[in-house]
């Protein structure tokens, strides 16, 4: 394979992912069914030309079997006046006309399948019509409620999404200034007074009753 043909492909296989991450699949089977109704009004248009057309055929008929008819009724006169010639000659008028009719009633009949065909099929169309409406406002209401959950979805992984922040390390490092700040404080120089305070503070009080006890031990002592 060429590379160009090779590029080619490529660029053809990246158009129709993009193509289909965009489609609209209400929108394309919209545009069916409009296709598909223009398809069936055309169809009906057709049809109705045809049958019209049959019509025409079956008047034909009409005046033939009226003019077989008349060459009946005619041959019975001209048997009636014993007029052999013109009864023969009638008779003969009567059974061309009876062949143009068999022959019409032939086209009639074949004219007749292929309009019943036609409206079969128009028939067919009509419900695979209807059968694309009603899906289409299934899958309609069905989009309705997957974009909805999909947007939920989304706004809700979002929410979890801390964007690379840790919390923990986060709290190390303020937990690490803060002991920090304190060491400079526990370092930063003291005055008199805050050392005597600071002295007072640490010495160990002493209890009462334990100074007296001690007192009295040590005065024994002596003795």
């Amino acid at each position: 394979m060429s590379f160009f043909k090779r590029l080619k492909n490529i660029v053809d296989a990246k158009a129709n992912k993009a193509l289909d991450k965009h489609e609209n699949p209400i929108e394309m089977l919209e545009l069916s069914i409009t296709k598909k109704e223009k398809l069936l009004q055309d169809a009906k248009k057709q049809c109705a030309n045809f049958i019209a057309s049959v019509d025409g055929i079956r008047n034909e008929k009409k005046d033939i079997q009226e003019k077989i008819d008349k060459y009946e009724e005619a041959t019975k006169v001209a048997i009636q006046k014993e007029d052999n010639e013109k009864a023969q000659n009638f008779v003969k008028q009567k059974l061309e006309l009876q062949g143009k009719l068999t022959q019409t009633e032939a086209r009639i009949k074949e004219q007749d399948e292929k309009i019943q065909l036609v409206k079969n099929k128009i028939s067919d169309l009509e419900i695979e019509i209807s059968k694309m409406k009603s899906k289409k406002q299934e899958l309609a209401t069905r989009l309705d409620v997957a974009e909805i959950n999909n947007d939920i979805n989304e706004t809700l992984a979002g929410l979890n999404d801390d964007h690379g922040i840790n919390l923990d390390e986060l709290e190390k490092k303020v937990v690490q200034k803060e002991s920090y700040g304190k060491a400079l404080e526990d370092l930063k120089p003291k005055d008199e007074d805050e050392l005597l305070d600071e002295y007072i503070s640490s010495s160990p009080s002493v209890d009462d009753e334990v100074a007296k006890e001690l007192e009295r031990i040590k005065e024994q002592m002596k003795k």
